[in-house]
């Protein structure tokens, strides 16, 4: 009876050990972010300025196509792994992977860890360029947010929970790569790039759903994730609804206003003449 008990407890233990991924703690996590974060704000911000200040801007356009092209087809391979994943297991995922299938969803967070830190290129190449007004806070914390939920995500809390919101933000950004690729074609290619104000208005739908899919996942799943990384993504997604609807109402309501003035102004000098 014993001997057969102890059979029995080593088999758990065993299956156990095996169910069990190594993860970073918070601390390791939350170090290893600041670190990455705190390179590319002094680099952005105050090492590449200073470098630029008495220089002419560098055009990078073969750079710049070469960059864009990569990451629309980047962004097209996770757009195709995460709907693979949504096809097999449903857009609110509720089989809590652990072992092999969680190592599994591991693997295909890491390309997504990889694309949101590649995705850091867009503030050196604007501040190469000397697209000042690009660097705005909007960019700077969009870009420092999204890399503070990737480590979160892969290397202290991993799971199959953002698989949704990968897909939604991984689809958005081929969009806004073929934008800037086009863009960087020159001035002769700007009639394609017609849709631009319309990306921001994709945006603003891809936060609704995300905020909507983070909210349903963690209701319904049998393993939500802990409510400090829920409330950040939370948090965050509501934040940029906020500021990228302020950017597009400055952005093109402004400009709408500013022409309807002088629309006015044109009418008004030609009935006087």
């Amino acid at each position: 009876m014993g001997a057969g008990y102890k059979i029995i407890v080593e088999d758990i233990i065993t299956e156990s050990a095996k169910d069990e991924i190594s993860t970073w703690t918070f601390s390791e996590t939350t170090t290893g972010l600041f670190m990455v974060l705190g390179i590319y704000l002094l680099v952005v911000v105050k090492l590449l300025p200073a470098y630029m200040e008495r220089r002419q801007p560098y055009k990078l356009t073969n750079v710049l196509i070469v960059y864009n092209g990569f990451q629309v087809a980047y962004s097209v391979y996770l757009v195709f792994i995460y709907a693979r994943y949504l096809f097999n297991f449903g857009i609110i995922t509720t089989r809590c992977p652990k072992g092999e299938a969680l190592q599994e969803v591991i693997t295909e967070i890491y390309p997504y860890f990889i694309a949101k830190h590649l995705d850091l290129l867009d503030t050196v190449f604007f501040v190469l360029r000397k697209k000042d007004n690009q660097i705005s806070f909007l960019h700077l914390y969009h870009h420092s947010a999204m890399v503070s939920w990737t480590w979160l995500h892969l290397l202290h809390h991993p799971t199959d929970h953002f698989v949704c919101v990968g897909l939604l933000n991984s689809f958005v950004h081929v969009l806004m790569y073929a934008y800037y690729g086009l863009a960087a074609l020159g001035p002769e290619y700007a009639k394609f790039v017609w849709w631009k104000k319309h990306l921001t208005k994709v945006q603003l739908v891809q936060f609704i759903l995300v905020v909507s899919h983070l909210y349903y996942q963690q209701k319904l799943t049998p393993c939500p994730i802990p409510a400090f990384f829920h409330y950040f993504c939370m948090t965050s997604i509501i934040t940029f609804f906020f500021l990228f609807m302020n950017f597009y109402c400055r952005s093109y309501r402004s400009r709408r206003t500013k022409k309807n003035i002088c629309e006015q102004k044109d009418d008004v000098t030609v009935k006087s003449e």
